[in-house]
């Protein structure tokens, strides 16, 4: 009998949503300049506002007797998302009822059980102005039609992002709306392109593997041909018998190697909904709901990492003797250069107080177009995705290593996007030579530090150290790492990262440095 009215009391909300959006794309129309107010249904029940005990289960009140006939009251939720609302022009609701319908499911289905909260933009301007904090892990925006942030709001919406917060973006499918935030984010963030995010990203792996998705049936003449250059590009990411067409296409503007901004031009509202709606470019049901699953997982899965990151970190150097000075140079590219700024100042502590280097307590940046890069013995390397190097830069890339100098290169968090581009960028500069993987008993292992294994995130047993280098008349001009170094070097970096645990990344990272230098020295270079 339950279960019966379950699925009447489904049918029935199915039914008023089918209603209400014919009713809004109908009025639309009729009045020409009249627009809808929300996209999909209003939800089962109003979210709860609560105060700072939010979330905290609390017990009965001691001093009132309380019958055995009494329930008790359920603890309320931890907010996990708030759908924004009178963004773009006054009146629009955004998706509140998909938000609430995604969490429903997630609660049945998955076991996950968070709440959610109307939030107005002007609440957010009120709260930045004050400096009050928002809290709420994500602030999904449902842009059916086009953004028009002013200045002060996006300078809101980039603080809460800089300051660890995460914002999910739906664009309902809607070519203008999603041109649209392609423009607001270039404003709020220069430097972090929005890009489709590789096959192998996290955010793919969080709680479900999606390796592809299968478009509604209605969908196969109108796929989004524009993205198939870039999703070309993933080919070699991509699993064995997965069509190209049939990736995912989510969109991410990256902050450190986080997923900061989230963004789908496909619609996953409708699917959260439960709706297949013809009218729509979207993923299907199934498709929705395992990605809003995994965008939830990866959001509290990164969470104090983000934290972390919005928060200076700089460690003054010991006062020590003089020595032969070591200045940590990092190459500036195309391919997010800067993934891990906060972990360096960690990396030039552990240096400075167990090797017998002299290091600098400051990074120095180079273009490699910067002539002034050869007055430095050693680079380095990361990033994670392609550094994108034109052909004039690898000229100077190849004329600096020939010339004596040395890169230290990793992959941030072992993203294998990074990793791909640098092994045919090596092959570009070396053809002759090429990476080759150092065997267990090579001297670097013992150059400082003895090791045999290490611990790599969310590895139950150590592995053997895994560094490849270019070697030219028995001289290392590169040595990489393929999983994480950089991630490690701070005490807090992303949960999904393939890298090296801290303590021990610090101390690989030691022996490279150390041993490149000794090399630098035995050739009569620097």
């Amino acid at each position: 009998m339950k279960k019966q009215l379950h699925n009447y009391w489904r049918q029935q909300a199915q039914l008023v949503f089918l209603t209400i959006c014919f009713v809004a794309v109908a009025h639309t129309t009729a009045q020409g300049q009249e627009r809808m107010r929300m996209w999909g249904t209003p939800p089962l029940q109003s979210p709860k506002f609560q105060a700072s005990g939010s979330g905290v289960m609390m017990g009965p009140n001691p001093l009132l007797g309380q019958r055995r006939s009494e329930h008790k009251r359920a603890p309320t939720p931890p907010t996990i998302i708030a759908n924004v609302h009178n963004f773009g022009h006054p009146g629009w609701m955004g998706s509140p009822g998909s938000v609430d319908a995604l969490l429903r499911v997630s609660k049945s289905n998955h076991e996950m059980w968070y709440g959610w909260e109307h939030l107005d933009v002007g609440e957010l301007s009120a709260k930045h102005e004050a400096n009050i904090r928002i809290r709420t892990p994500i602030l999904y925006l449902a842009a059916y039609y086009p953004l028009d942030f002013n200045d002060d709001q996006r300078r809101i919406f980039r603080d809460y992002v800089l300051e660890g917060g995460t914002m999910l973006i739906n664009c309902c499918g809607q070519a203008a709306a999603f041109a649209s935030v392609q423009q607001e984010l270039a404003a709020m963030f220069p430097q972090h392109p929005l890009r489709l995010l590789p096959p192998d990203h996290p955010l793919y792996r969080s709680q479900f593997r999606i390796e592809r998705v299968n478009w509604p049936s209605d969908m196969t003449a109108r796929t989004m041909d524009d993205d198939l250059g870039a999703l070309f590009g993933f080919s070699e990411i991509m699993q064995d018998g997965v069509d190209v067409k049939n990736l995912p296409r989510m969109r991410a503007v990256t902050i450190g190697t986080r997923a900061a901004v989230i963004v789908s031009y496909e619609d996953m509202a409708c699917g959260w909904n439960q709706w297949d709606n013809p009218n729509v470019k979207r993923y299907s049901i199934q498709d929705s709901t395992a990605i809003g699953a995994n965008i939830m997982s990866y959001v509290l899965g990164e969470m104090r990492y983000g934290q972390f990151m919005a928060r200076t970190h700089e460690i003054s150097g010991p006062s020590i003797a003089p020595r032969r000075q070591l200045v940590f140079a990092q190459i500036i590219h195309g391919g997010n250069w800067n993934p891990n700024p906060s972990g360096v100042p960690y990396l030039l502590r552990a240096l400075a107080e167990t090797t017998s280097l002299n290091v600098r307590f400051e990074r120095n940046q180079f273009e490699l177009m910067n002539p002034d890069l050869f007055a430095y013995p050693l680079l380095y390397m990361t990033g994670t995705w392609d550094p994108d190097l034109s052909d004039a830069e690898k000229a100077i890339l190849r004329r600096y290593l020939r010339e004596g100098g040395s890169l230290l290169v990793d992959s941030a968090s072992g993203r294998l996007e990074f990793d791909l581009a640098f092994r045919k960028l090596t092959g570009e500069l070396f053809p002759e030579a090429g990476l080759r993987k150092l065997p267990e008993n090579h001297a670097l292992f013992k150059v400082f530090h003895k090791i045999e294994t290490l611990h790599v995130n969310h590895e139950v047993e150590p592995v053997p150290p895994e560094i490849e280098g270019v070697f030219i008349n028995d001289r290392p001009v590169i040595l990489y790492s393929p999983l994480g170094l950089s991630d490690g070097w701070a005490p807090q970096y992303s949960a999904y990262a393939r890298a090296y645990e801290s303590n021990e990344s610090l101390k690989m990272t030691a022996n490279m440095i150390v041993y490149l230098m000794l090399t630098v020295r035995e050739s009569g270079g620097g």
